[in-house]
């Protein structure tokens, strides 16, 4: 049988670039078997001739990336040459991997992962948040450490990772790194995201992710009762530190702010509408309006740290670890026997506060700045206290009536 070799390129017209660019595709089609590869070459759809399998026009960019088509063209031909003479028989994909590996220089996983993190520091306090660039650093750090564990190296190419490859990496995060479920489903969210990007772009053949579905587990979200709430209240903290994170807590808890909403409010977002006082901020993770009217507990905590200057912050918090180390030592005290973080504060105003105390979700959903209602009934959980009291409500409707026997 007769080996067969052709090339032909292609532009991508149905998934473009930002820029409104095209990237350039290449095909390797061997004995009537292909498979595709990226050139990382792009341009303008209206400058592809199909016919001609180039680039038209006499720009010296037009005419560079010819060149450069041509090279890989003669590269990929004498690839197919190279495997035939030492083994007599070759794929498609092993023509390709051959290229890749000879004659094109290609970004390795690494690498990209890298530049992807720097573009993204560049947009922190503008659009992105800097939690989220920590969580692209945390899968950056992983994956260096995954690579020199199981495979002894420092980098592998882009063309390299496949399904197997995100099947170990999972399998490392559980096992070898101890992350939980969630984190691990986190941690490979983000990793999809990348490749699924450079895939679009057609730096990746196949995306590895096409087809390994990612799931994470609920987990219980604490929250503090009535009861609690009101221990907790009447507790004196040994130190002003305590009492610092104390009053933010029950603040936060009565307001469902954020960790990271609350330690940057300052008087200019504290607004009077009416008779009230309200918090108008903008929620930092996801950027939408949140508009929440003081209750009156909310309304004296502030009254002790409301600062001089309209841009200073009204709790001067240090980081969130140290605040949980501090939640730690104050539950103790008020006897109060979960596991808390301050992120707890914003579970507790979602579900003891107002659902628990019979206001709506949608309403909810609103004051807690969420983009999604499904978020929200993530965090809000019918309580027993609420359950009783909607029980009451139908015992005494149906109480109205009576059986006949009993008329």
């Amino acid at each position: 049988m007769k080996n067969t070799c052709k090339v032909l390129f292609y532009i991508k017209r149905s998934a473009l670039l930002r820029d409104g660019t095209a990237a350039i595709m290449g095909r390797v089609t061997v004995n009537g078997r292909r498979c595709q590869f990226s050139t990382r070459l792009a341009i303008p759809p209206s400058a592809w001739d199909v016919d001609q399998n180039r680039v038209v026009g006499r720009s010296l960019e037009y005419v560079r990336i010819n060149r450069e088509l041509d090279g890989i063209r003669l590269g990929l031909e004498k690839s197919y040459r190279e495997l035939i003479t030492s083994r007599g028989v070759a794929t498609a994909s092993e023509v390709r991997d051959h290229f890749m590996c000879t004659h094109m220089r290609r970004e390795g996983l690494i690498a990209l992962f890298r530049r992807h993190n720097e573009q993204f520091s560049r947009q922190v306090g503008v659009t992105r948040s800097r939690s989220t660039l920590y969580k692209y650093q945390s899968v950056l750090h992983h994956l260096e450490h995954f690579l020199a564990h199981r495979y002894q190296r420092s980098e592998i190419q882009l063309y390299e990772v496949n399904r197997p490859f995100v099947v170990e990496f999972h399998a490392y995060l559980l096992r070898e790194s101890g992350r939980r479920k969630n984190t691990a489903w986190v941690y490979l969210t983000a990793l999809k995201h990348l490749l699924s990007h450079a895939h679009r772009q057609g730096a990746l053949a196949h995306n590895p992710f096409a087809d390994y579905r990612l799931r994470n587990e609920h987990v219980h979200r604490t929250c503090l009762t009535e009861s609690e709430i009101r221990r907790f209240m009447e507790l004196t903290p040994c130190t002003p530190s305590l009492t610092l994170v104390r009053d933010a807590f029950l603040f936060s808890c009565f307001t469902g702010l954020s960790f990271v909403d609350l330690k940057q409010l300052t008087r200019r977002q504290i607004t009077r509408f009416g008779d009230h006082r309200w918090i108008e901020t903008t929620r930092r993770k996801t950027g939408s309006q949140v508009q929440v009217r003081l209750l009156d507990v909310a309304h004296a905590i502030l009254q002790k740290y409301t600062p001089e200057g309209l841009d200073e912050v009204i709790f001067p918090l240090p980081s969130n670890s140290w605040c949980n180390r501090c939640l730690a030592r104050l539950m103790q005290a008020a006897q109060i026997h979960k596991s808390v973080t301050f992120h707890c504060a914003r579970h507790t105003f979602a579900t003891t506060v107002t659902l628990s105390n019979g206001m709506p979700i949608e309403t909810i959903s609103k004051l807690l700045g969420h983009t999604s209602i499904r978020t929200t009934q993530i965090y809000a959980t019918v309580t027993r206290a609420h359950l009783d009291r909607e029980m009451n409500r139908l015992s005494e409707q149906l109480n109205r009536l009576s059986m006949p026997w009993q008329a």
